[in-house]
This record gives C-alpha cells, structure tokens and sequence, in this order.
C-alpha cells in the first residue's frame, strides 16, 4: 500500500460565515463508483435549539446547510441528517465523542446513521425484543437514560440495531445489547454503508476479489477501517461483526458457515486468483480463549472458501485495545490524520497458512492469564511514559515503585519484592540504568504472559518476534501466493 497517508483535514477556506457557524474540517473522500475524488466542508453549527456538525457536498450551499440543522435541531426524534449533498449529526455530547474515538469525521458518523436514542420504549424494545419478555427492574435503569444506536441499516424504519446503554448498573456486564431472541445477528457492513455504495456496486465489489475484506469486531473498529477507502481510496471492504461468534453458525460437530452477509463475497476467481481477508481482533484476544477459538475457527472456514486470511496484531499498549484506540492514539494528531502506522500493520498482518487449534485452560489458569495481562497492559503505561526519560533524570520514588512491582512479580512475593529494591539500589549507577532499560524496552509481564500462553495458543499471532511471519499481507501481490509458499501449502 504506498501512497499518500498524511491527510491534512484543516478547513483551507477563510471566508466571513454566517454567526454561529465554525469551520470545522475540509477533505476530500474518493467516489469508488466514478472513480473520482469529491470535496467535503464540515462545519459545527450552533444555534439556540442546540449545535450540531454539517457536511456540505460540491452543489450544495452552507445556507441550504444550515437549514438542515434547524430541522435536525428542532425535530424530536432524528439525530442524523442524510440527504442529497448534506449530512450532519447532532448526538448528545457524549455520544459523539464516543463515536470520535473511532471515525472522527462527521461524514462517517452521518452515514453510518449511529444516533442517540433518547425513546425508552424504543431501548427496551431491545432489551426485550420487541416485547417477547418483561423488561426487569435493571433493564428500566438501563433504558432511563440516552443510548447510542447503531442501525444496521441506516435510516430504514425496521433496521436491526444495536445499543450502547447510557447507564449500566456495576452488577450488569454489559457493553452493547444486541435485540433480544434475535434468530439471525446481522453483520455491519461498513464498507457499503460509509462510502455510500449502490446496491448494483456493491454486488460488483462481492464479486471482484481484487477488493480486499477486513473483519473486525463491532461497529466503531470497522468504521475506522472504513475510513481507508474513504480518505485513501483503497480497494478494500469493511464488515463489523457485533459478537466474535456471530460470524457464522455451527452446522456440526466441528462444521461452520458462513454468515449469509459474508457467505455473499466471492473469494476465488476462475482464473485463481484469492481475496485476501483480514481479521483485526482486539489486542487481548489471545488472552481470551473462547475469542481466540472464535478468530481461529473464522480462519479455518475463510480458507476452505478460498480465501488468503491474515490475522492482524495490535501490539500491546495501553488504551489501544481495539483497532479505533489504536487509530485514535497513533494516527489521529488533531486535524491531521497519519495513516502509515495503522496501514503499517495491517500490512504486517499474519499469514495464517494451516488450521489452528486453541487448547482451552483450567480455570485456575485462566484467572492467572487474565491477571497477568492486565499486570502487562498496566506496564505498558509505564513504559510509554518513561522509556524516552534519562535514568538518572527520574524521581526516585518513581524508580523505587516500579523496582518494587518488578521484584514483587519476579519473586512471587512481598517480600521478596522488597528484597530486589535493596539489591537494586546496592548497584552502580550504570548497572541500574542498564536494568531500567531493559524494562523499558522488554515488558517483563509480556514476556511471562506470551510464555504461559505458548501452550495453550498459537504464538505466530501474538506478534512474536521470534516467530516471524513468513508471508504478510503486504507480500501477496495480484492476489496470488509466491510460487515457493504454493509449492508448501495444499491450496484451495
């Protein structure tokens, strides 16, 4: 993928605007049916109704704009505008900074029809599926305040949609509710629904296996990945799957299909050629193994229909668990966005050449792995906070704690942690700023955590580095397999 990833969104125009309107960010998002490029300006509209960010297209005026947004504004149901050369939104702050965090471009969010759903009739419909069950006691706290919804088809009067509660009670382990008694979870077809493809288009990216398929979990990661054919043009495909099982259904024993959303994409041409599919899961999905067995087994049936499936890493960090922290922590720096670490590794992508079993462990073991990648995630914050600092410029109370924590894990005990700070402090200067970047640079939690998971996961996906993928993404060109990894594999 080598092209231009440095976009520049800062508005370029300097004309006087009407009161109350704000340029806000000025870009260029490629057509893939003309195959052309088109201009949009975002504004933040504020009015005494309340404010809200509009979009405007070549052929469409601020005024005829702005008068969107009074509707919008003064409407008691919508939140999003979508209409010829228009589109806006006006979510609740929170919601809109939650959908930030993933897609920060208002004509992403305005497309994809993510709105506040502020009905708690329509919430528990939801939670009840539609009145199949009584709505309990948490249920009504739940639905009490604003959700962000997600339709899966955007603006259709009965789309099957998902919620983000604004309220979840501490005893409720729940993020997103998906309808209740649902017999079939619909897939989140991002590609289509951001880049604004026909029907009759669409079938044709279904088809052409030039068009690269990304997998990723849940609304906001894919439409972060939808930004990519959006701003860059790529010949690619973005699909959300709202649970890690849901992108097939068991026919057997060890037998899965396809979802009918992706069971629709041809992965092999007559000529040979294969679609290359990547899977992004979140950064803690090897840690989890009822996720990793869900990845593994997409995997598996993804080749038996021909496709070339890589498996990308998200190296572990702290807040970048999914792929839209990632995006958001690496390459979003104010209105500029700097694509090349996010294509970077996506282009690093695994190869997965063969089927992959997950051996499930004890669940004394599986209690130890959690706390032990949370211990890793949680070092990761001191890592990055203090790698690029001069030993002997840091606090001593600083060096002293994270010592401390080092030693406490090394020895297994208190004592023993205790014990490792005075030998510690007993080394030369050089010694200790030797040792200290050696943590720095080796997270020692990571490395036990990758060690106790060898037996239990494969360890060519958790981007070690004694590992190294032989194949990535990046190195299949046309969409064909080099002709020495042919000759090893028993292809389809």
């Amino acid at each position: 993928m080598t092209m231009k990833t440095l976009i520049d969104l800062n508005p370029k125009g300097d004309a006087r605007l009407p009161r109350g309107v704000h340029p806000s960010r000025e870009y260029q998002v490629f057509d893939h049916e003309r195959e052309s490029w088109v201009r949009y300006q975002e504004f933040l509209y504020e009015a005494a109704a309340g404010s809200a960010y509009i979009v405007v297209a070549p052929g469409r005026n601020l005024q005829e704009g702005m008068a969107a947004a009074d509707r919008l504004l003064k409407g008691d149901e919508a939140t999003t505008i979508l209409e010829r050369g228009i589109y806006g939104t006006a979510n609740s702050i929170r919601n809109h900074a939650d959908l930030c965090s993933g897609a920060p471009l208002t004509l992403a969010l305005a497309r994809s029809g993510a709105y506040t759903e502020r009905s708690v009739g329509r919430i528990l419909e939801v939670f009840t599926g539609g009145g199949k069950i009584q709505p309990s006691r948490l249920h009504r706290i739940m639905a009490d305040r604003p959700a962000l919804a997600f339709p899966y088809q955007p603006f259709a009067e009965h789309s099957y949609r998902r919620i983000k509660p604004g309220c979840t009670p501490p005893e409720v382990k729940l993020k997103y509710a998906t309808p209740f008694g649902t017999s079939h979870n619909e897939l989140f077809l991002t590609g289509k629904i951001l880049n604004r493809w026909s029907d009759a288009f669409y079938r044709s990216v279904l088809a052409n296996v030039n068009y690269d398929l990304w997998i990723t979990e849940g609304e906001k990661k894919a439409m972060c990945l939808a930004l990519l054919p959006m701003l860059l043009g790529l010949k690619m495909d973005a699909v959300g799957i709202p649970g890690v099982w849901m992108w097939g259904r068991k026919q057997g024993p060890d037998h899965w299909q396809l979802a009918p959303e992706l069971e629709a994409y041809r992965f092999k041409s007559q000529d040979g050629a294969r679609r290359r599919v990547g899977i992004l899961f979140d950064q803690d999905s090897w840690r989890n193994h009822k996720v990793a067995d869900a990845l593994l087994r997409l995997c598996k049936v993804l080749r038996e229909a021909g496709a070339l499936v890589f498996v990308g890493v998200i190296p572990p960090g702290s807040k970048q668990k999914g792929i839209d922290d990632f995006f958001a922590k690496h390459c979003v720096h104010g209105n500029v966005f700097d694509f090349a670490p996010l294509l970077d590794l996506m282009n690093r992508s695994v190869y997965a050449d063969q089927d992959y079993a997950v051996s499930y462990p004890s669940p004394e073991i599986s209690c130890r792995l959690k706390s032990l990648g949370e211990q890793a995630e949680t070092f990761c914050e001191t890592q990055e906070r203090f790698h690029d600092r001069a030993f002997a410029e840091l606090p001593p109370d600083v060096v002293d704690r994270v010592v401390l924590e080092v030693g406490c894990f090394l020895s297994g005990d208190e004592t023993g942690g205790t014990v490792y700070l005075e030998e510690f402090r007993a080394l030369p200067l050089e010694s200790q700023a030797l040792r200290w970047a050696e943590w720095m640079s080796h997270n020692p939690f990571q490395t036990e955590l990758d060690r106790q998971l060898d037996p239990f996961i494969p360890g060519v996906f958790r981007g070690r580095a004694a590992m190294a993928p032989r194949l990535s993404f990046e190195q299949v060109e046309q969409n064909r397999l080099p002709p020495e990894v042919l000759r090893e594999l028993n292809h389809f």
